[in-house]
């Protein structure tokens, strides 16, 4: 991943070899061994197309505890957990024919793509953007804006570890990943008008049955997808949809329309499962603190990137 130290990665797995086994920290997940997992809430999740059929139906029988005021309640902490990896990578997903899965150090993993519509797999770009994204202009010539230490963005940010708190008219998503937060609301309020735009745009939430549906508009457009620069632009509209499918798996599912970008609207999905014992608290990761990498990028002749990078070619 762009976004870490070489060496300080390298050195860290170095430092975990050499530590007993009983000193060496256990992540808790349902895997089966490696990074693939391979069951969420009862549902195969080897690939998403696989997770979201089968979720879909335990949905319709899952009676999800409630909330005081009788609605789903969806509080505690999650992680989203893609079937493999590669989503930090890619969200096409990796096979191995892509370059990076051969670097000496930290290569790219293998993996599915999260797309389950179209059923290719693929962002339907428009011509132009193609060129942009999927390993292109955006990953050869600008930083990551993660890595500039700007935070994940939607729908990123979504497959970090976060806190979900609900309120009457507010759902609070407070996110580990470099001090982002969410704030859905959920009273009725209309979106701002179309000139203001925010790094997370404007988030409005509504129940259909036990699905939170939250429609995201106003976005800036500057941030990515992920690793490899996909993107979209200022004219995104987003529409994730959250729905428990047993005591500590939420169905998480985002289209993404943007009539600049695409030729369609497209779909991903992934499970997000509920993390920690009581007293679990999320972790700060400030990232500023000792950064080094954006330094080292501008050496090389990157850019900062601001969203619609094709303008200054």
């Amino acid at each position: 991943m762009r976004s870490r130290l070489f060496g300080s990665v390298l050195t860290a797995a170095i430092v975990m070899a050499a530590l007993p086994l009983y000193l060496r920290p256990v992540a808790v997940a349902q895997t089966g061994g490696g990074s693939q997992l391979k069951t969420a809430g009862g549902c195969p999740a080897e690939t998403p197309l696989a997770f979201h059929k089968c979720a879909l139906e335990r949905a319709k029988t899952f009676k999800p505890p409630l909330t005081r005021d009788g609605k789903p309640d969806l509080q505690g902490y999650w992680n989203g957990s893609p079937t493999s990896d590669a989503i930090d990578y890619t969200i096409e997903g990796v096979d191995g024919s892509e370059p990076e899965t051969k670097r000496p150090i930290m290569p790219w993993e293998v993996g599915p793509s999260l797309i389950v519509d179209p059923p290719d797999g693929k962002i339907p770009y428009q011509p132009w953007a193609a060129e942009i994204g999927r390993a292109k202009l955006n990953f050869t010539r600008y930083i990551d804006p993660r890595t500039a230490c700007a935070s994940g963005g939607v729908s990123r940010v979504m497959q970090y570890t976060f806190q979900i708190l609900q309120h009457r008219n507010y759902i609070a998503m407070l996110v580990e990943d470099h001090h982002a937060y969410r704030l859905i609301a959920t009273n009725g309020r209309p979106h701002p008008r179309s000139d203001i735009k925010t790094y997370y745009g404007d988030a409005t939430g509504r129940w259909e049955g036990n699905t939170l549906v939250v429609d995201v508009t106003n976005l800036s457009g500057r941030n990515w997808l992920d690793d490899s620069g996909n993107f979209y632009t200022d004219a995104g509209h987003l529409v994730e949809r959250l729905t428990l499918i047993d005591a500590d798996t939420i169905h998480y599912e985002i289209t993404f329309e943007d009539p600049k970008a695409y030729t369609r609207p497209w779909k991903v999905v992934w499970p997000l499962l509920r993390q920690g014992p009581p007293g679990y608290q999320l972790i700060e990761e400030a990232c500023w603190e000792g950064e080094r990498d954006v330094p080292k990028f501008l050496k090389l002749g990157y850019r900062f990137y601001f969203g619609e990078p094709w303008r200054s070619r």
